[in-house]
């Protein structure tokens, strides 16, 4: 029997009776577009216009979103019950999905924590600002509701429900573990948002944070607030998980759960040395154990085993990259729609000679991660590295920096990869010494030395490099970071060919 489905837009979900699907928005707007044209068939130009605006993308990406939303739905190309595929014309939506407003709780599983973000209060300004606040807050849901890691209760739900009441009754009536307040008050032409998350087994405020805009041109103030605060709070360097950390770091090793494993890995990804590495692997492992549906986990089972092999020598260099892939492989298959890992697979595919492949992965990273600013940083670093573009990476730097000014130590390495290759050799040179002094920073520094000519201190750069990574080979560095873009690697090979060793 087929599964009857509904569309929640404001959410950027599917839901039936017993199951819950996540869909980008970029393939929630493919949807969408179908659904307005239920019975009739879509031509790709008319997505690709429809979706992406004039934008100049790969046509494959179009297939690629339609598997996204087949892979959700449960479809079969073969045997459709769902999205139908006219060969040579486009795709047809032939039934099983029908819209509707957002109603109701909405738990992903275990795999994640819960955030229930309550009415706004407006304490000033009358009817036309609550229905402002109202907006904003709607925006805030559809943009938290993008990290994988994060539940978001139903507006229908956390909108309806008593604010007077203690917050572990709102809670346990939500079944959330965080809840969301927030405030504006207007002077003037000055409006103020205020903001803190709750954690209601405690009652203690995880976060708090206050954002002041002018009024003019209130529907791009109003996105712009939202956006802020949702990058502050998610995603794997966000206020939400470092709350998470704090709990489990607290409980005996034996007695973790999968996620508990997750969220203090993802602490320990953020470091360089080797106890913090290994450390990090085995949490991970454990997780992977413990829940091997939990796409994430893979990604950073990939992370770690990318430091592994920068930190190896010899023949465990090839068995760490090709444990990285293997990750990156599975987390792919678990989750075709998270731009993290499709950005961590565009760089497996170039390192294994899957070129167009790697160049479509990016694209499409590049496309989905403009709003998240860790998935910005590693698209952009793909761009750099997989196809080349170095304004296109800049963008994304650039877009990365708005939403989180002050970004994780990797976004050091991402920037001054891009700076270099794009020329700007002081820069990056510069921006070398301010990073963690792990491979890829003492390679910057190297290459940025030798094609400014300063020939004596790329040596002596190069000496640090092997001292402290007596396994770093030039010729090997290329395909552990995936470089097949031509321009990046003639000014690599230009770089060492200038060192003369």
């Amino acid at each position: 029997m087929t599964r009857r489905w509904t569309f929640h837009p404001s959410e950027n979900r599917l839901k039936s009776d017993d199951e819950v699907a996540c869909l980008t928005g970029k393939a929630a707007d493919v949807l969408r577009l179908l659904l307005a044209n239920e019975g009739n068939v879509v031509s790709r130009d008319e997505i690709l216009k429809g979706v992406w605006k004039g934008l100049h993308v790969s046509p494959h990406l179009v297939r690629e979103y339609v598997f996204d939303l087949r892979q959700a739905l449960g479809d079969d190309a073969a045997n459709p019950s769902y999205i139908e595929t006219v060969r040579g014309k486009g795709f047809r939506l032939i039934g099983g999905v029908e819209s509707a407003r957002t109603n109701g709780a909405n738990p992903l599983g275990m795999q994640c924590v819960r955030i229930a973000v309550l009415r706004p209060d407006c304490f000033d300004g009358g009817p036309r600002w609550q229905r402002f606040a109202d907006g904003m807050v709607d925006e805030l849901l559809t943009d938290l509701s993008r990290f994988g890691d994060l539940a978001v209760i139903a507006r229908a739900s956390s909108f309806g429900i008593d604010k007077s009441k203690p917050f572990a009754e709102i809670g346990e009536a939500l079944n959330c573990e965080y809840v969301l307040e927030s405030s504006i008050s207007v002077w003037g032409d000055t409006l103020r948002a205020r903001f803190q998350v709750i954690d209601v087994r405690s009652s203690d405020v995880a976060w708090a944070d206050c954002v002041e805009k002018g009024v003019k041109n209130l529907p791009q103030v109003s996105g712009q607030i939202a956006l802020t605060v949702a990058n502050q709070l998610g995603g794997v360097a966000g206020a939400i998980l470092r709350a998470e950390r704090r709990y489990a770091v607290r409980r005996p090793s034996s007695e973790l759960s999968a996620w508990e494993n997750y969220v203090i890995a993802c602490t320990l990804e953020e470091r360089y040395d080797d106890e913090s590495i290994n450390a990090g692997l085995r949490h991970i492992d454990q997780a992977i154990e413990q829940d091997p549906e939990f796409a994430r986990s893979f990604l950073l089972q990939g992370f770690f085993c990318e430091k592994h092999e920068a930190l190896s020598n010899g023949r465990d260099k090839d068995f760490w990259l090709e444990r990285a892939q293997a990750a990156a492989e599975q987390a792919l298959a678990l989750d075709r729609r998270d731009p993290l890992i499709l950005a961590f697979v565009a760089r497996s595919y170039a390192s294994s000679g899957r070129t167009e492949e790697a160049r479509v992965a990016t694209f499409r990273t590049a496309d989905l991660a403009p709003n998240e600013p860790h998935a910005a940083w590693c698209a952009a670093s793909a761009m750099t590295l997989v196809v080349g573009d170095y304004e296109a990476a800049a963008s994304l730097i650039q877009s990365a920096r708005e939403l989180c000014p002050e970004p994780q130590e990797h976004a050091g390495f991402v920037e001054g990869r891009n700076q270099l290759f794009s020329g700007n050799f002081k820069d990056a040179e510069e921006m070398s010494f301010a990073g963690p002094e792990f491979e890829s920073t003492f390679v910057i520094r190297c290459l940025a030395q030798s094609l400014q000519g300063k020939k004596s201190d790329a040596q002596s750069t190069y000496r640090k490099l092997i001292s402290r990574h007596p396994g770093f080979r030039f010729e090997y560095y290329p395909k552990a970071m995936g470089v097949i873009a031509e321009n990046t690697l003639a000014t690599y090979n230009e770089a060492v060919a200038r060192l003369g060793l």
